[in-house]
């Protein structure tokens, strides 16, 4: 009797899974439409300067935290390294003057699980897209973010083969991992509130470390 309670109690809460991760999924659908739609109707401009990733770049007030300066906001909640391959053509062919790109932490839970292999060779696709069609474009590759300390291990790897990969196509990397890990290896506390997304603080440290690379663009002559 027991057993059959606790089988049947199993059952529903795997239902009850089911049926809340197809809703949240079908919400994250119409988010993503809806912010995709907006950037092809207000597209990325010659000299532009644009933030690309998922939903720890979405968060962020770009031009806020850098002001007069022509920034565009580019990430979208979710996104993943096929998502902004997908997304890239409509970016680079406005040829944009830098390309802030942070991109692969939702690549990596059980659920939308990618090997480091397939990440990494998407990720190969969009630099090497960039430097076709928009070779005046400066791309920084940003370090993928820690998160909860489990993932520690495979974000640190995947790091390092992103500075490989950008140093190959003669990409600048900025390594964002060692100024946001904890001793435990994951997103230190006064930063998140979810092991993941981003507080105020969070994006202060994240401007801090932009800051020289935003400073050269900023004095570039090529911004006016």
């Amino acid at each position: 009797m027991t057993g059959s309670f606790f089988f049947a109690m199993l059952v529903a809460t795997l239902i009850l899974f089911v049926i809340t991760r197809r809703a949240a999924e079908n919400i994250m659908r119409h988010h993503y439409a809806q912010k995709a739609d907006f950037f092809r109707r207000y597209r990325v401009q010659a000299g532009d300067i644009v933030f690309l990733g998922d939903s720890i770049t979405d968060g962020a007030q770009w031009d806020e935290i850098f002001p007069a300066l022509p920034l565009k906001n580019r990430g979208i909640n979710g996104d993943t390294t096929e998502g902004v391959l997908r997304r890239l053509p409509e970016i680079i062919e406005g040829q944009p003057a830098a390309l802030f790109l942070l991109i692969g932490t939702n690549d990596l839970p059980w659920f939308a699980y990618r090997s480091d292999e397939g990440i990494l060779n998407t990720y190969e696709q969009i630099l090497a897209a960039c430097r076709e069609k928009s070779p005046a474009t400066q791309v920084f590759v940003q370090s993928i973010l820690p998160r909860h300390r489990s993932y520690s291990r495979r974000i640190q790897r995947l790091n390092q083969a992103l500075q490989h990969l950008a140093d190959r196509y003669g990409n600048t990397f900025i390594d964002l991992y060692p100024h946001f890990v904890d001793d435990k290896g994951g997103l230190r506390r006064e930063f998140t509130n979810d092991n993941l997304h981003l507080l105020a603080a969070g994006y202060a440290c994240w401007a801090e470390v932009l800051a020289p690379h935003i400073g050269d663009l900023r004095n570039d002559p090529c911004q006016g």
